[in-house]
């Protein structure tokens, strides 16, 4: 409180103790006291009104904060939709560039390329755990003659038809790969050497009972197989060397054979 203010008080408080006051002398002081409180109620008011400006810009700067930060977050939320779908079609993309350079595009079986590599790593898990493996090499009988006298589109049908057949009668874990033209490479895993004639011979015979007609005309269809078992040790060359070497025998055999080395 002011020392104006002070001594108004004290002046009141001692006039109020005289009887003898007069009315215009309390007058004057009520009238200085109220004038007193009529400047404090504007000094508080004006106070007030400032408090209250503050406070109002304040909660307007944190509106414009917050409406700026979720501008910015729905901003951060659209650029990673955007990164989420496209990492996605990357994903996809690399998935079908990874599936072309892997798959034969006539028979969509695996092509030689993937076969090579697929070999060494069977290779590598048969040293590693001992185990069995046998790899097969079939060849379609006189394609030349399919070639030669219906034309091109009507070797691939052929090529097409067989490689589904292959496909169908191996089990989830073999692979039947196109090897080059009319020839296919087989990998069946866990595989001794009866077992897997066993399975290539009723290869062989769904090949030999389908029906492929091409130009209104039935052609009859086969193919010769040849067949070894890997040998601890050896390369993939050796195996597949020896599975050639069957192949060559079972086509100087008449052809629509399976033979083993």
């Amino acid at each position: 409180m002011a020392a104006g203010d002070d001594s108004l008080l004290v002046r009141a408080a001692s006039m109020l103790q005289q009887e003898s006051a007069g009315v215009a002398e309390l007058r004057s002081v009520l009238e200085a006291l109220l004038g007193r409180c009529h400047d404090q109620q504007r000094l508080l008011d004006r106070v007030t009104r400032l408090s209250d400006g503050y406070q109002r810009a304040e909660r307007e700067r944190g509106h414009d904060h917050l409406k700026h930060y979720l501008r910015e977050l729905r901003r951060v939320e659209k650029i990673v939709r955007i990164s989420d779908r496209y990492q996605v079609m990357l994903q996809e993309m690399n998935g079908r560039l990874v599936s072309m350079a892997n798959t034969d595009a006539l028979t969509g079986l695996a092509n030689r390329r993937f076969a090579c590599e697929e070999l060494e790593s069977r290779i590598n898990l048969v040293q590693r755990n001992n185990g069995s493996l046998c790899v097969a090499l079939a060849d379609i009988d006189r394609f030349k003659q399919v070639n030669d006298s219906f034309g091109h589109a009507a070797g691939d049908k052929a090529i097409k038809l067989i490689a589904d057949t292959l496909q169908a009668g191996l089990r989830d874990y073999d692979l039947c790969a196109r090897w080059g033209g009319e020839e296919f490479l087989i990998l069946l895993s866990f595989s001794r050497l009866d077992d897997a004639g066993q399975l290539l011979e009723r290869l062989r015979l769904a090949i030999e009972s389908m029906v492929f007609g091409v130009a209104e005309t039935t052609l009859p269809l086969s193919i010769s197989i040849g067949v070894s078992e890997y040998r601890s040790g050896e390369a993939s060359f050796e195996v597949l060397k020896r599975a050639d070497e069957a192949l060559y025998l079972a086509k100087n055999a008449g052809r629509n054979t399976v033979c083993s080395l």
